[in-house]
């Protein structure tokens, strides 16, 4: 067994866990078989990929060739809104669109999409497609306006100035950077040894993160990753409310998220339901309070013993702030807190 270590990844950045979670994800949809996530001991816990064929090589080119694949001019990131509009048609935050034919042409070209990688059995794709949700046509508030938002995951902080959204402003340009490196530079930046910031320009201000660790230049093989690694959080539409999306609390772009630590080592499967398992969710409520419940009345402790009984050590709970505009805010996880499930 080989063991793939993302060595600058920390576990109270949001970045360090989406990364490793969508570099499982690519690692298994680019046919290695026997992938494990775990987190490695002491007291500078890192996230680690094990795997029979886990070389850096081997990584460096599943991720490369993957990236590449989804910057050919025929793959879904590609699709436009229509012909005449730049904006990705699978970026589930989008521009208002005021006349039902508008609708019926966004329906028609994403159920396009959908439908070809349905054929082509591009199970990922489709996982990360449905996690980001799609702009939202059955909410409207009091003042019959509809609220577009309200379909998409908060996972997806893509801001929203000056029209960008996540597929073409972010998902499109990252392929493009992954997929022209080596594959020895595309496993450098992910091990930490080489930092490139390709489409941020290495800007000490680069938004490439995305809202999942603070400005600043982020290697865009992990950044990549980290994207990625949204397809492992399933959201729930709802007929009232905004979509609800697993390993996030709080109402509307408010909020927190949340994430695992555990000992041993999981499958990517086993890490999905966790993250969408309700004792999960009501721990990182609680904040793991042992000694009565909160004001809500939840108590932590079914859910601690439940966590424990599964391996997992700690659940990373990171605030998510907004900052700049009120009409196009950016949001951000700031660092977490580390709630144990041991029993102080």
């Amino acid at each position: 067994m080989n063991t793939f270590t993302l060595a600058t990844a920390e576990p109270t950045t949001m970045l360090s866990h989406m990364a490793l979670y969508g570099l499982a994800a690519i690692a298994e949809d680019g046919g290695l078989e026997g992938v494990r996530l775990s987190w490695s001991g002491g007291m500078q816990t890192r996230p680690v990929l094990s795997a029979p064929r886990a070389t850096p090589d081997v990584i460096g080119e599943v991720v490369r060739s993957h990236a590449h694949r989804l910057a050919a001019p025929d793959a879904w990131p590609a699709r436009n809104l229509s012909d005449d509009s730049p904006r990705a048609v699978m970026s589930p935050r989008i521009g208002v669109i005021a006349e039902r034919s508008g609708w019926q042409a966004l329906q028609t070209r994403r159920h396009e999409a959908l439908d070809r990688l349905t054929a082509a059995r591009s199970l990922l794709d489709l996982r990360l497609i449905a996690a980001l949700g799609e702009p939202c046509y059955w909410r409207f508030n009091r003042q019959g306006q509809r609220l577009q938002d309200d379909g998409a995951s908060r996972l997806e902080m893509q801001p929203r100035n000056q029209g960008s959204e996540f597929v073409g402003n972010r998902l499109r340009p990252l392929a493009v950077a992954v997929a022209a490196r080596t594959p020895s530079a595309v496993s450098d930046g992910l091990q930490g040894r080489q930092v490139r910031d390709e489409i941020g320009k290495d800007d000490p201000a680069s938004r490439t993160p995305t809202g999942f660790a603070v400005p600043g230049p982020v290697d865009n093989a992990l950044a990549w990753c980290a994207l990625w690694g949204i397809s492992q959080f399933p959201i729930a539409y709802r007929n009232q409310r905004f979509a609800n999306t697993s390993g996030h609390l709080g109402a509307g772009t408010a909020g927190s998220f949340y994430v695992p630590v555990w000992q041993g080592t999981w499958r990517a499967a086993r890490l999905r339901s966790i993250i969408a398992a309700g004792p999960l969710r009501r721990f990182a409520e609680t904040g793991g309070k042992p000694d009565g419940a909160d004001q809500a009345g939840l108590s932590g402790e079914a859910e601690r013993r439940w966590l424990a009984d599964r391996g997992i050590t700690a659940v990373v709970r990171f605030p998510v702030k907004r900052f700049g505009s009120d009409s196009a805010p950016e949001r951000r996880a700031m660092r977490g807190d580390i709630l144990k499930t041991a029993t102080p």
